[in-house]
């Protein structure tokens, strides 16, 4: 069936079609975050091919790279030399502030991660 032949179905049907996108929705408030004595960051909502991106990240490094895009070196500098739960907590709040709880999934690897370190040391 081709595509013309679905559109004419769709506008015979119209009650029938959800429709998705195209409208303007509020945007979330950004972000604000400050680590130690850095300045403010501000994150805004991702769009949707983000999202995606971000609920496929498999490391917490590549969940804060798609939330802070040209922040992330900025960030890290002051991250770096942090424990590692508040590398944990900043990725995890981000994605409860734009409501992306798939995205926790790694996340919760770099939490394991953590845990093991404090337990047994690192894997050399």
């Amino acid at each position: 069936m081709s595509t013309d032949n679905l559109d004419n179905l769709a506008q015979l049907d119209d009650q029938n079609v959800r429709r998705y996108g195209g409208e303007q929705r509020e945007r979330k408030a950004p972000f604000r975050f400050q680590i130690g004595e850095s300045p403010v960051f501000y994150v805004q909502e991702p769009d949707a091919d983000t999202v995606m991106d971000i609920e496929e990240a498999q490391t917490s490094r590549r969940v804060l790279k798609l939330f802070l895009g040209d922040q992330f070196d900025d960030v890290a500098d002051f991250l770096g030399p942090e424990h590692p739960d508040t590398l944990i907590d900043l990725a995890r709040d981000l994605s409860r502030h734009f409501g992306l709880f798939d995205a926790e999934q790694a996340v919760n690897r770099a939490d394991r991660r953590s845990r093991q370190r404090r337990l047994g040391g690192r894997r050399r």
